[in-house]
């Protein structure tokens, strides 16, 4: 059985979890950001994996587009393994949505929690979040390869009681975006999260160097004389925040003076996902 496990990542969690199965599991590993581009993309393996962190307690807008793309995915094993510092969310229902409606279906979801790169929690241990995740792994990798199906959250019991308060937190996610963006909160939340780099700009400490732009998944960022310039159609990954060199990017999205990357993750790593050559047999 062939196995092709599609990722984004901003700050390295969902990277790492993709990349740890994919090891596991012997499978071709492939940056959605360097498919994001195409009309259509052709899943051409027996079982798919998608890889994903939560945003605003649902899919990221590029997750969105990339499933709303798939091809060649009925009658195939799909399953979703989505990293969270605060919980689910809608995000799985809605992939799972959207896989049916281009005639598949999400036959495996898992939940992973794992630091968050947008603020602190002082009562997060993060090796120990690391360590949970290698144990889950074991359990993750054995049920790809037996192909086994459900909704396989560790926490369910916690994501069932967290549910009916999602319907709370997205209007009032919109009203927060809406703010950082100088928008009307009536405006779709899609075009919120894409103007919420409205509220980047950078300090003393930037030289221009360009990492921001390099790091960018999604290429909206250029640098204009010696200066990062945010193109509003963000994906709030925090890549650009979090792997400044010199942290002298701002932004209302993180808390100031807490920067996040999974310490297992290269810069090199992030900077590639937008290039072909970072598909490869693991």
């Amino acid at each position: 059985m062939s196995v092709e496990i599609y990722y984004f990542s901003g700050t390295g969690n969902s990277l790492i979890v993709a990349r740890d199965i994919a090891e596991k599991t012997n499978a071709n590993l492939i940056p959605i950001a360097s498919q994001i581009e195409k009309k259509v993309i052709t899943a051409n393996a027996d079982i798919i994996g998608i890889v994903f962190p939560v945003y605003y307690c649902d899919i990221p807008l590029i997750i969105k587009r990339f499933a709303e793309k798939l091809d060649n995915i009925s009658n195939k094993y799909i399953f979703a393994v989505c990293t969270y510092g605060g919980g689910v969310g809608d995000s799985l229902r809605t992939l799972s949505r959207i896989i049916h409606s281009r005639g598949g279906e999400l036959s495996a979801q898992y939940g992973v929690h794992m630091p968050q790169n947008a603020f602190y929690k002082p009562w997060e241990n993060h090796e120990k979040i690391f360590k949970k995740w290698k144990k889950k792994l074991e359990i993750i990798s054995k049920n790809i390869t037996i192909q086994k199906k459900g909704i396989l959250l560790s926490d369910l019991l916690l994501n069932l009681i967290l549910f009916p308060f999602n319907k709370f937190i997205k209007p009032i996610t919109k009203k927060g975006l809406a703010a950082l963006s100088g928008s009307s909160s009536d405006m779709p939340i899609e075009e919120l999260i894409y103007l919420a780099d409205r509220s980047y700009s950078t300090n003393e400490k930037c030289n221009g160097c360009g990492i921001c732009a390099e790091v960018c998944p999604v290429h909206n960022i250029k640098i204009t004389d010696n200066r990062p310039v945010w193109l509003n159609h963000c994906e709030n990954c925090l890549a650009c925040y979090n792997w400044c060199p010199h942290e002298a990017i701002q932004s209302e999205i993180a808390q100031k003076g807490y920067y996040y990357r999974h310490p297992d993750v290269k810069i090199s790593d992030i900077i590639n996902q937008k290039k072909m050559k970072n598909i490869k047999r693991i």
